[in-house]
């Protein structure tokens, strides 16, 4: 039986996490607009997941060269927070840099889709991979494709050895 004083109270409310995440990139933003010095935070994409919430990143410095950083996620996400704050491949994320031993760089916060809109019309200069999604086709012709010619070599009999 479900139900008490503040069963359905809370139900519309925005968790801690989440509203977290969302007041450091909002924080983040407002800093690019206002010309603000972001020395050490780096928005990146997630690549790859590695485990025990670490993350490969990539981020693309002004001459379009691409850096790939293994970064943790800050504070696990536990409990109903990880449900309202999802990492996954392709998300954009804010990372910064730690100065620690080990962990040179730990991921954040993740931008929503309202935020990312809002960084790509700040910063017109970011890479255009930046905002690629894996599934999206890329401009490689298919001259540049390695093709593979297949042999025609007799068939082994297996029953026979």
């Amino acid at each position: 039986m479900t139900g008490g004083s503040g069963h359905r109270s809370q139900r519309n409310s925005e968790g801690n996490k989440a509203r977290n995440n969302r007041v450091k990139g909002d924080l983040l933003l407002e800093d690019i607009s206002d010309g603000t010095e972001t020395k050490g935070v780096i928005v990146a994409r997630v690549m790859k997941r590695l485990g025990c919430g670490r993350m490969e990143v990539c981020h693309f410095n002004d001459k379009g060269e691409a850096f790939m950083l293994t970064a943790p996620l800050r504070g696990g996400l536990r409990g109903k927070g990880k449900k309202t704050v999802w990492v996954d491949i392709d998300s954009l994320v804010v990372v910064a840099e730690t100065d620690l031993g080990r962990k040179t760089h730990e991921i954040i916060s993740v931008l929503t889709l309202e935020q990312t809109a809002r960084y790509r019309k700040l910063v017109p200069t970011a890479d255009p991979r930046l905002f690629m999604k894996s599934g999206a086709e890329t401009t490689e012709s298919v001259e540049d494709a390695i093709e593979f010619a297949e042999e025609d070599e007799d068939e082994i009999d297996i029953g026979a050895i």
